[in-house]
């Protein structure tokens, strides 16, 4: 009884001191996420802007990226949680972020590139892009932010980018 208590004990110590607490995104009234903190990585410091997306909406009507406009610094770092909350196997979504101006051309590559290319054409217009989440999935993207300007982002899966898209504004 005596061991258990110890064991029960230094679990609690141990689970008490890795629970600390994280730094979540800031979002306007209007769906903006702007950066929010720093981390350091590998022994070197990397500014990360972290933000968390959802993927909403069960229905081609409905879906669509829950923050509208991202705005980080140019060479900052960048990571997003991309997490699908649809459930029909129809709502597979990724998160594509291109040069701005290029997303019908993307778009209609994405069809092309198909499922082995999870719906990224190779296109030097591609700044980044996630893997696909099935629904229900979460999935992690995390690149550098490219140089001072706008871009757009969306989601590549074939139909979903005339309504799923978003704003990345780079300082």
């Amino acid at each position: 009884m005596k061991k258990l208590l110890i064991y029960s004990l230094i679990f609690s110590l141990i689970f008490v001191t890795s629970c600390g607490s994280s730094e979540s995104e800031k979002k306007t009234e209007n769906s903006t996420a702007e950066q929010t903190n720093t981390s350091v990585e590998e022994n070197s410091e990397k500014y990360w802007n972290e933000f968390t997306i959802g993927a909403v909406g069960n229905t081609m009507a409905e879906m669509k990226f829950d923050v509208e406009n991202i705005t980080v610094d140019e060479g900052s770092w960048i990571r997003i949680t991309l997490v699908n909350e649809g459930i029909d196997i129809a709502m597979q979504h990724n998160i594509v972020f291109i040069k701005y101006g290029t997303r019908k051309e993307i778009a209609t590559q994405a069809i092309d590139a198909g499922p082995d290319m999870k719906y990224v054409p190779n296109n030097d217009n591609v700044v980044a892009a996630s893997d696909l989440a099935m629904p229900g999935e979460t999935v992690v993207l995390e690149f550098k932010a490219p140089p001072k300007g706008n871009y757009e982002y969306v989601c590549t899966y074939p139909g979903h980018s005339e309504i799923m898209r978003g704003y990345l504004i780079v300082k």
